[in-house]
């Protein structure tokens, strides 16, 4: 699964070119979590995929909205507990934007309440923090595709 499906590195492309595909069918990723050391760790999870890219890391949610009208990424990671403004704030923000960003947040608070609360700011997805390990990928792939990825 990923951003590169339906064969599109296949040996339809001249060899030279595979490698372009590939580059241009990337996931395109945001990261923003005010712990330095978190971002750093969500860094080296999502690299052993190939097929994301990360293009922009903050440290606070009004900094995450910006890298979002500067870059439009493909999906923002964010952290609900952010300073300056907070994850909530920040992806209702960036929904009254109208960009093609989706966003997965994130939380070490967890329940029913905190993912309706995500749902209805606009995004698209939530991980807590404790599974975040094995979510991650499988939620950043689901939400590419256009579907929502919700964990209580």
């Amino acid at each position: 699964m990923g951003a590169v499906s339906g064969g599109a590195t296949s040996s339809k492309f001249p060899p030279v070119l595979r490698k372009r595909v590939a580059k241009y069918s990337m996931i395109r990723v945001a990261l923003a979590d005010d712990h330095a050391e978190m971002r750093v760790a969500l860094r080296l999870l999502l690299s052993i995929s190939k097929e994301i890219e990360i293009v922009c890391e903050t440290s606070n949610g009004q900094e995450a909205v910006d890298c979002v009208k500067r870059l439009q990424p493909d999906i923002l990671v964010m952290d609900i507990h952010m300073p300056v403004l907070g994850g909530f704030a920040a992806t209702k923000q960036i929904t009254d934007l109208s960009v093609p960003t989706r966003v997965i947040l994130m939380s070490t608070d967890t329940g029913i309440f905190i993912t309706m609360q995500a749902a209805v700011v606009g995004a698209q997805g939530f991980v807590p923090k404790d599974d975040v390990v094995k979510l991650l990928l499988p939620a950043i792939e689901a939400v590419h595709r256009g579907e929502t990825f919700f964990v209580e």
